[in-house]
């Protein structure tokens, strides 16, 4: 009798934690419930192969068990050849699950802190891999823009360069994220949905108004970026079109990198404004990491190559004219009206002149 009032009690916690507690009362992105989904998921499987039981029958205390749970982990890594990263994801998803029931049903208390005390694995820290800036700029000549689809690549590769946005923010870009007028930017909804605006290169404010002239002027609920069939492009469409123009330009296999991916352009995008002398929390804020320590990991790189990649590298127009607002709100909006944009001016001596003002208060 008790295991049929575990079978009624755990498929309705499961219910009500993607259905409310996530998706309402902590309001996660879609992508983050999808993966949260999918740890619970694999869980499922594997303790319905492991132990023979059907999923449909598995009880809470069978989920939350942390012998279980290490199984679990175990079978991650050895026989889905996941990395730390991935297992630790999937256990974060699990902890969560657990204080979830922690505070929806009481008979299974002691088992929910065994579950949020399990350590995570250790990562190895990889080498940020990124593009030298003549690279990108071949990568972004590689579309040709006399036709749809190249004017479409090439808009798509020099907002991927200028904004450092992940390849789902891009993706998920609408017509009416982009002003294109004075001060051209865009509106990015990232990780946590946390809105940021990024300032926008004039080649790249050229290539988006090309872009868009050429669908007719799209409606601003409109994605900005279509595939072939007229459908949002993909988070896999956007990857092709990369490894194609990279195949086209010659760079498949790039100096400091695997590949170029979209995430690779990313790094590269981070590497180049630290390279002209950007602010740490610039770089933060155009990238819109969650922490500034993931900003710093850059650093580290640009300390350990500088010598070789500023011997190397010929910066772009856009990165090489490139300053950004000081953190002088009052200086800035001073100067709003006498430079339409002030992205382009000159960069002065020494780099980026807010972060002295800024320690100095």
């Amino acid at each position: 009798m008790s295991r049929v009032v575990d079978l009624c009690s755990f498929p309705a916690l499961v219910q009500e934690f993607f259905s409310r507690y996530l998706a309402v009362e902590r309001n996660l992105s879609r992508n983050t419930i999808l993966s949260y989904r999918d740890a619970l998921k694999l869980l499922l499987r594997f303790l319905s192969e492991s132990e023979r039981i059907a999923p449909e029958v598995l009880t809470c205390s069978e989920v939350l068990d942390p012998t279980r749970v290490r199984a679990f982990l175990r079978w991650l890594a050895e026989e889905r050849a996941c990395k730390a990263s991935t297992r630790n994801q999937r256990l974060a998803a699990l902890k969560s699950f657990a204080r979830f029931v922690a505070t929806r049903a009481p008979e299974h208390l002691e088992r929910c802190p065994a579950i949020r005390e399990l350590p995570r694995a250790r990562e190895e820290e990889r080498e940020v891999e990124y593009l030298d800036c003549d690279e990108v700029t071949l990568l972004v000549q590689a579309p040709d823009p006399s036709k749809p689809a190249g004017r479409r690549d090439r808009a798509l590769l020099l907002l991927l360069h200028n904004t450092g946005a992940r390849v789902q923010e891009v993706c998920d870009l609408n017509v009416e994220s982009l002003r294109l007028e004075e001060l051209p930017s865009v509106t990015i909804r990232g990780k946590g949905r946390k809105v940021r605006t990024c300032p926008l290169w004039t080649r790249t404010v050229t290539a988006l108004r090309v872009l868009i002239a050429s669908r007719g002027q799209p409606s601003g609920k409109a994605p900005l970026f279509l595939n072939r069939h007229g459908r949002r492009l993909t988070r896999s469409g956007v990857s092709y079109l990369l490894a194609r123009a990279a195949r086209k330009a010659g760079v498949s296999k790039p100096r400091h990198a695997r590949r170029a991916t979209p995430h690779v352009i990313r790094h590269s995008t981070a590497m180049h404004l630290l390279w002209v002398g950007a602010d740490l929390t610039v770089i933060d804020s155009w990238l819109g990491h969650a922490q500034i320590s993931t900003t710093h990991t850059y650093v580290t790189v640009d300390l350990r190559q500088k010598q070789e990649v500023m011997a190397a590298a010929t910066l772009l127009p856009e990165l090489r004219e490139g300053v950004f607002p000081p953190p002088d709100v009052l200086t800035w909006l001073e100067k709003l009206g006498d430079r339409s944009r002030y992205a382009e001016s000159s960069l002065p001596p020494g780099g980026h002149q807010g972060s002295r003002r800024r320690d100095s208060t």
